[in-house]
């Protein structure tokens, strides 16, 4: 049995004929409402997992711009890792497909460490300034 969406209730396919309005009218409703979800999911942008390659619940450091280069992925939200473990120069682009920030670190032998750069949870760059970044921290971690 059929089922039809008509006024934000549910109604068999059996009791149509018991609907006062015309099969012309409910066939243009029907029409009408699948035009405008075709419509909607045509209209969709795309994920911004998509970005740069990195998956979504991942965040993805690159070494050069425009998602170039090298590449880290992490999907932990609270650690940290040091880029010259990965033998890394410097984060030149991002995405964060995390819940949390993600934070630049520098270490100075004077005031020690300090945040650079901060990595929105949900955002991206393809071009961030040079740093002098020695590590970079998810969610509350720190070095």
């Amino acid at each position: 049995m059929a089922t039809f969406l008509l006024h934000d209730k549910i109604i068999p396919h059996s009791s149509m004929e018991a609907e006062s309005m015309s099969w012309r009218q409910k066939t243009a409703i029907g029409v009408s409402a699948c035009a405008l979800l075709a419509g909607g999911l045509l209209a969709t942008a795309a994920p911004a997992s998509a970005v740069g390659g990195c998956a979504s619940g991942y965040l993805c450091v690159y070494d050069r711009i425009n998602f170039g280069g090298e590449k880290i992925v992490s999907a932990s939200t609270n650690a940290c890792f040091d880029l010259f473990e990965f033998e890394f120069g410097s984060v030149n682009s991002y995405v964060n497909n995390l819940p949390v920030n993600a934070y630049l670190w520098e270490f100075d032998t004077g005031t020690g460490w300090s945040k650079v750069r901060t990595l929105v949870a949900g955002g991206f760059s393809s071009s961030i300034p040079a740093n002098t970044a020695w590590s970079v921290c998810m969610g509350n971690a720190q070095p």
